[in-house]
């Protein structure tokens, strides 16, 4: 059987220097970034650096190969083995292996990686950081595994290099009303030199229980590699859809013909079908789909790219609960745990090789292809992807490029469930822009088209004219939609006001699938202030847009792994300087809005020209004064009320409440996390005092450690700090403090979590 050893912890970092001296070792668990991330991208640390670990070897049959696993390296690696290399490897977002050249009986060896995330114009993305519309990071952000493979084996199928082959590849052939077609290719390697009579055998596995199962019987020579393609029927399968994400496993156990189990290897997947067409739209299953979708960069505050798998699944979740339910992930391949949650939370997704306004040399396009095969390879399995973004963003591509990318896109995934897009038409799908002006117009027959992005660049600057180092062509400040939450309430509505036009426009174009920009703020490396476009800041606290989007979905949706169900938001903080023109996101058939409990009218939605698209357009309100108190808006459904939300003018803080956003969703006992925690300035009622911007300063105790600075200003109201916790790590407690306001602490544990907050001396 093929041993998996996590080597994630136990490793020594250093940075190297320019003239050729190094800093001191440290000791580091992965993923790793060697800098503190600033949030706007300031001082981006880009040079060599180096890992180092002892890795211990288990004992293993005559024949076994020793292979490490690097699921990603930013972005040039070298790959040493007791001191000599053995391997290089360049591009970083996607995985590699190295068979280690270990001699039979060692018991240990040296590995160390020398990494170069400095300008490569010949690797993906290839553009210098510093004209990049967002950042790459560094580091071993990914994880690293030790595998130990006997001389008979399943193939890994980047490993294998196998084109639409190699490990196991789980297809749906057929779907039908009684049933469905499922084909489980398995690429099994002799290592040995001698042939070897081997039977693999394919259980389909719904939850525990067995649904089907095939063997295949197979003479293998020494030295020799072979696919077994299995096709499989299942009766009345559970499907895989965003509203029934059902997931199955393949077991498929490779045994000796005398009985014994050489190796095994578990797949997940899901039952599925899909199409894209002009006329009949995104389809699975058979049923025609308009999902509301984003778009997603994978950084974390302060970690940049190393966000491990607990955080990674908060990502999703907040997708899911915003309202959207498919992502596309820009503008590079992102995190296989990031996959594994939208397959279980049910989100669809458009994966993408990396690249942003820039293609290179030959050298360079060979590895954006090589990037392409990498990519299907590693995710092909994942239920949730069904479109592959083999094109460079917005970059004027030759013909001869396209077409190698769309024809590896189809050799890697055979059949008529591969969809390969771009923003060039040379795809299967047309992705375009909603800024650049032809999402009513463009056709091509019955091919489908999808808005790439929306609601962002149309508000910021013309297309003609624009220059990315002066900002010359820059639309009026007030009237796009990059936001900071501490730019209040005003600019938070016409953020709001701006995607709800946007959204209400794509909605009746032909377009398939549409992903407004973006779900979270992020750093960039040619602006020196990041990009305030998400409707969730860059510590993924909401903005005024979030509970827009949030209000899409329809009342009857949720989940047991998310929050849906009916919502009703008061766009305001209700202050002396809110606008007397309230307006409330809801997705309930009426509501009512009171002031300091005297109703000011039950209402249905507003149907106007820029929201008669929408599934639940807002509601307005119109006051005849502003009076401090409470606003109230109540939601109703068949004239039962069903969900409130209230705003208060804020008086003068009084507490400080800490919270850990957890989200419910918390790392093994093997891993390690990163979390955001955040202290509320609030009043004596409980309100946010979303005028405050002081300092609070925080202290930690227990198994975790503050990334970056201690003490940070409030932004509306919120300081916001970011804590890495060790794998194994069993709780920590913070304190804050903020002039005038007594300290506040919270515990965070593994199992429960319990907040305490202090009042004003």
């Amino acid at each position: 059987m093929t041993q998996t050893i996590s080597l994630d912890r136990g490793w020594t970092f250093r940075r190297l220097r320019a003239d050729g001296t190094a800093e001191a070792w440290s000791e580091v668990d992965l993923p790793h970034t060697p800098f503190v991330a600033d949030l706007d991208g300031h001082d981006h640390w880009c040079g060599e650096c180096e890992y180092s670990r002892t890795v211990e070897l288990p004992g293993a049959a005559a024949g076994a190969r020793h292979v490490l696993v690097v699921g990603a390296a930013m972005h040039t690696a070298r790959v040493l083995v007791d001191g000599r290399e053995v391997a290089r490897h360049e591009g970083g977002y996607l995985p590699f292996e190295v068979e280690l050249p270990v001699t039979p009986g060692a018991g240990h060896c040296t590995v160390a990686l020398r990494l170069d995330n400095r300008d490569a114009p010949d690797v993906p993305p290839g553009k210098p950081l510093e004209d990049l519309d967002f950042c790459w990071y560094g580091g071993l952000y990914r994880s690293v595994e030790l595998r130990v493979r006997p001389p008979i084996h399943i193939t890994d199928p980047v490993g294998a290099g196998e084109v639409g082959g190699g490990g196991v590849f789980v297809r749906t052939l057929s779907l039908g009303p009684e049933g469905a077609t499922i084909a489980v290719q398995t690429h099994v390697r002799n290592s040995g030199g001698e042939a070897v009579r081997i039977v693999v055998a394919v259980e389909v596995l719904d939850g525990d229980t067995t649904v089907a199962r095939v063997e295949s019987p197979l003479e293998l020579a020494g030295r020799a590699a072979a696919h077994v393609t299995e096709e499989i029927a299942l009766v009345r399968p559970r499907l895989w859809s965003p509203d029934a994400p059902n997931l199955h496993r393949a077991r498929v156990t490779v045994r000796h013909a005398e009985g014994f189990v050489l190796d095994q290897r578990i797949e997940r997947f899901g039952v599925r079908r899909i199409a894209f067409s002009r006329a009949g739209g995104f389809v699975i299953n058979g049923r025609r789909l308009r999902l509301r979708g984003t778009n997603r960069h994978q950084e974390y505050p302060r970690v940049g790219y190393a966000a491990p798998r607990a955080a990674q699944y908060r990502d999703v979740r907040l997708i899911k609960e915003a309202g959207f339910d498919y992502v596309r992930l820009s503008h590079y391949p992102q995190s296989p745990h990031f996959l594994d949650a939208c397959d279980e939370l049910g989100i669809v997704v458009m994966n993408a090789i990396p690249g942003w306004q820039f293609v290179g040399g030959a050298k360079f396009q060979d590895l954006c292809v090589r990037d392409a095969r990498v990519l299907i390879r590693r995710d092909r399995n994942h239920p949730c992807v069904v479109l592959w973004e083999l094109s460079l963003n917005e970059t004027a591509m030759d013909d001869a490029l396209m077409a190698r990318l769309h024809s590896a896109g189809h050799e890697e995934y055979p059949g008529d469930q591969m969809f390969t897009c771009g923003w060039i038409d040379r795809y299967d799908v047309f992705v375009h822009a909603r800024q650049h002006g032809r999402i009513h117009t463009w056709g091509n027959g019955d091919k489908a088209l999808v808005v790439s992005e929306y609601g962002d660049w149309e508000f910021y600057a013309t297309n003609e004219g624009f220059d990315q180092k002066t900002g010359a062509g820059v639309l009026a400040r007030w009237s796009n939609s990059r936001h900071f939450r501490g730019e209040g309430e005003r600019a938070l509505r016409q953020q709001a006001w701006n995607h709800t036009l946007a959204l209400n426009d794509t909605l009746c174009s032909p377009a398939a699938l549409d992903g407004q920009w973006a779900v979270f703020d992020y750093a960039r490396g040619y602006d020196p202030v990041r990009a305030a476009v998400g409707v969730a800041d860059v510590f993924r606290l909401p903005k005024f847009s979030y509970w827009f989007y949030r209000s899409q979905r329809d009342p009857h949706e949720g989940a047991v792994a998310w929050s849906g169900g009916p919502v009703v938001f008061v766009a305001s903080y209700w202050t002396a300087a809110s606008d007397l023109r309230v307006v409330v996101f809801s997705n309930c058939e009426e509501v009512q809005l009171r002031i300091n409990g005297h109703s000011l009218g039950r209402r249905r939605p507003d149907l106007t020209w820029h929201t008669q698209h929408l599934p639940h357009p807002p509601f307005v309100f119109d006051l005849s004064h502003f009076a401090p108190g409470v606003l109230e808006a109540t939601g109703f459904m068949h004239g039962v009320v069903v969900t409130t939300h209230l705003v208060r003018t804020p008086e003068t803080p009084s507490v400080l409440e800490i919270a850990v956003d957890d989200l419910g969703i918390l790392p093994r006992a093997d891993e390690p996390d990163v979390l955001v925690a955040h202290a509320r300035l609030v009043d004596r009622h409980g309100t946010l005092c979303v005028g405050e911007d002081r300092d609070v300063t925080f202290e930690i105790e227990g198994e975790g450690s503050i990334v970056g600075p201690t003490a940070v200003a409030a932004e509306a109201g919120v300081a916001s700090i970011v804590v890495r916790v060790p794998a194994g790590g069993r709780g920590f407690v913070i304190h804050a403090t903020a002039a005038a306001v007594l300290p506040a602490s919270q515990s965070w544990g593994r199992v429960e979590l319990m907040a305490a907050s202090a009042a004003l001396a």
